[in-house]
């Protein structure tokens, strides 16, 4: 499969705050994360799951920092730096890497409704590798990109929200891309005593005339994927909100069958 770690660092971030409204002017959102991703197996290009004759695993771990700054009362700076370590590994080799991965910064517009209860949101990010693929595993594509995405978010009944995104991502240093197509579905929660809980849906398809297949997920560039999320947190104070987020894939097309979690805190400022 792919499965780019940038991608998996936004799977994780897409429910780990509430409905996407701005920030505030002036204020800040840092949430720091820590991500963990294991496969063993690999959906085929019919979708069917199949094992590795070698043992073949990749494994992710990264260090991520998101931030969001408000700029106005609609306008937001976004950013993320993922801090990656990855394996790949057989009962031949094993192949270990650190870096920073795919950084990306760019800018969210808010335009809320008449009420202030749901809002539109329109982002526009550019994707640059703080990397080189000199030597196996690669950290990603190695490429600059762009990614654009809208949403909605609302709130559905008292004490819920939902968002509902739709994104596209482009890779620009080589000819066959590729380019992205992602579909996220989130729905939230408040419970008693400062509990949150949220669901989450993504469904991610990638199109490039480069069919070729490789056992270090971070390059393949023709895949589909559709992972589910589950996030718990409690609000500890009006700043401070932990989450605990595990991750499961469901189905795919020449992609990577594995699970996955992380830890978050969302930390608002001041």
């Amino acid at each position: 499969m792919k499965k780019s770690i940038f991608f998996l660092i936004l799977i994780c971030l897409s429910s780990m705050a509430k409905a996407d409204w701005p920030v505030g002017k002036k204020r800040l959102m840092i949430t720091p994360s820590f991500s963990y991703f294991y496969t063993s197996r690999v959906f085929d290009s019919t979708g069917k799951i199949r094992g590795s004759a070698n043992g073949d695993q990749f494994i992710a771990k990264t260090l991520g920092i998101y931030g969001i700054a408000g700029m106005s009362r609609r306008l937001d700076l976004v950013f993320n730096v993922p801090i990656s370590n990855i394996t790949a590994k057989n009962i031949y080799v094993k192949e270990t890497k650190t870096g920073i991965g795919d950084a990306m910064f760019g800018f969210a517009y808010h335009t809320p409704s008449n009420n202030l209860k749901s809002f539109f949101t329109m982002k526009a990010l550019v994707i640059l590798p703080v990397y080189s693929n000199v030597s196996a595993p690669y950290m990603g594509y190695g490429s600059k990109g762009a990614r654009v995405a809208a949403n909605y978010s609302f709130s559905p009944k008292k004490r819920s929200f939902a968002v509902i995104e739709g994104a596209y991502v482009r890779y620009f240093d080589d000819k066959d891309g590729p380019n992205q197509y992602s579909l996220d579905l989130t729905y939230g929660k408040e419970l008693s005593n400062g509990f949150l809980l949220s669901f989450s849906y993504n469904h991610l398809s990638s199109v490039s005339d480069n069919k070729s297949f490789s056992t270090n997920l971070n390059i393949n560039k023709d895949f589909m994927v559709g992972k589910v999320s589950c996030a718990f947190g409690k609000k500890v104070s009006r700043t401070i909100t932990p989450y605990i987020q595990t991750f499961y894939t469901l189905y795919g097309r020449n992609a990577g069958q594995g699970f996955g979690g992380s830890l978050f805190v969302a930390l608002k400022i001041p």
